[in-house]
């Protein structure tokens, strides 16, 4: 009924997560970190406000993992905006290859996409990286030496097999 008065409340998104949360604890086999299930409480509201707040949940990207708390996998504050700056002036430096989009396609970089993907790889740890002034240069030293790579030298380059 849209929520209006006399109803308790109605899953408005997520409603597919709650329903297997709730098989797998009536099994038995809801993992404890799974145990609780975040929601957002709204007043009621009707059919036509329910499908705006619909449609902008669904617009809204996910939190990467660069974003997250750092017991759960994220930055420290450090590294995040050492991550962050570095990410922003190659931004700068080079706008034309950054999109909007979480979901573009090669060449092209989002900016938060690869501010998580330098997270996930360890880079400031593995290269002894402690600034986004080292981290730029190393990003775009390792651009030229790829760049000057020979065309065979890229996997999947070449005809590709023919399987009978």
């Amino acid at each position: 009924d849209g929520g209006g008065c006399g109803s308790i409340g109605m899953v408005v998104d997520g409603q597919h997560r709650l329903g297997a949360a709730h098989v797998l604890s009536s099994k038995g086999k809801l993992r404890p970190d799974l145990a609780r299930v975040l929601v957002e409480v709204y007043q009621p509201m009707g059919e036509r406000e329910v499908r705006e707040l619909f449609t902008e949940i669904n617009k809204v990207e996910p939190v990467t993992l660069v974003d997250l708390p750092q017991d759960q996998g994220g930055a420290g504050e450090e590294e995040a905006a050492i991550i962050t700056q570095a990410a922003e002036s190659l931004r700068a430096q080079f706008p034309a290859m950054f999109k909007p989009s979480t979901s573009c396609r090669a060449p092209h970089l989002n900016v938060d996409a690869l501010r998580n993907e330098l997270h996930k790889a360890a880079l400031l740890q593995r290269r002894d990286i402690s600034s986004s002034a080292e981290l730029v240069a190393w990003l775009l030293q390792t651009n030229e030496s790829l760049a000057a790579r020979p065309d065979e030298g890229w996997r999947g380059v070449g005809p590709r097999p023919r399987y009978s």
